[in-house]
């Protein structure tokens, strides 16, 4: 009988694969069955649960070979979607590299306030800010199919990253992409008073905690995207104190912040009651304040 070492890599098998990426993967990951699972489907081009129900399928040559190698960068904690090259955001799929940050489930909740504060008529028009990957601001388009966008990153090749997205999703018509440093772009884009809602999952990580990230974000995902200054406030500060004059009046400003930033936040607006008229926090699925919304002041009757 032939060893594992000896046996032909023709002949390995779809559960052999599996036991293989587990193996490889325990105690580097904290979810080594699943990831292996993700990985062989990507390879194989079939959901994460085939291998499971098609243990008997053989894999050929290449295909082992680009998932030895996959499983090689998951042990260095390279993220699953940098991986794939894709994640699943709002029911879409976002590509997705090392040039922009991986979209959250959480932050599904600040596109799912969007819509339900915006009625998506004709004329809708709204900015994604830090857009990155173009996630918010791409999935928004997509489910108001009368709306219009501007998306502004620092970093033009996060840009880059959200056009093709745009491409993908059909909706390049829609959108305008501007690069520049937070809220700066838009006003070269649209008059004061302009923006039915701006949205925004800016960099919110407090610049002395982001040394103690987990090794999956601090490592691989872009610094620029993550880094909020000292206290963690500095874009979101600039974009609160410039929104008033680029939101139509009673438009939203809706921004993902972090975990104890609320009452910071909460601050910030109270600061300028002549712009805002309400604002509020919208928990995520731990419970905790993940967005904040504020509205614009509307005109006196």
């Amino acid at each position: 009988m032939k060893s594992s070492c000896e046996r032909d890599v023709h002949s390995v098998r779809a559960d052999e694969a599996l036991s293989l990426g587990r193996d490889l993967l325990q105690g580097k990951v904290e979810h080594p069955a699943r990831d292996a699972a993700l990985l062989l489907g990507h390879v194989l081009g079939k959901p994460s649960e085939y291998p499971y129900l098609h243990p008997e399928h053989v894999l050929t040559d290449d295909q082992l070979s680009r998932y030895l190698l996959l499983l090689r960068r998951r042990q260095s904690k390279e993220p699953i979607a940098y991986l794939r090259g894709y994640q699943e955001f709002m029911g879409f799929r976002f590509k997705v590299d090392k040039r922009v940050l991986i979209p959250r489930p959480e932050t599904e909740i600040l596109v799912e306030t969007a819509l339900r504060l915006l009625d998506g008529g004709t004329g809708t028009q709204i900015a994604d800010v830090c857009s990155g990957s173009g996630a918010i601001g791409l999935s928004v388009l997509k489910l108001l199919p009368l709306s219009r966008a501007v998306l502004t990153d620092i970093s033009e090749d996060a840009l880059a990253v959200a056009r093709e997205n745009a491409a993908d999703l059909g909706v390049s018509d829609r959108a305008v992409f501007r690069q520049g440093d937070a809220l700066n772009p838009l006003f070269e884009v649209m008059p004061a008073g302009g923006f039915h809602a701006i949205l925004s999952n800016p960099p919110y990580i407090p610049r002395e905690d982001i040394p103690d990230l987990d090794a999956e974000v601090r490592c691989f995902e872009p610094r620029l995207a993550l880094d909020g200054g000292p206290g963690g406030l500095e874009v979101i500060r600039r974009i609160i104190q410039g929104a008033p004059r680029l939101l139509r009046h009673a438009g939203y400003l809706i921004l993902e912040i972090g975990h104890d930033q609320a009452d910071s936040c909460r601050r910030l607006f109270q600061a300028d009651p002549s712009s805002w008229d309400e604002f509020w926090t919208v928990k995520d699925y731990a419970g905790i304040d993940r967005v904040f919304v504020a509205r614009k002041r509307a005109l006196a009757d």
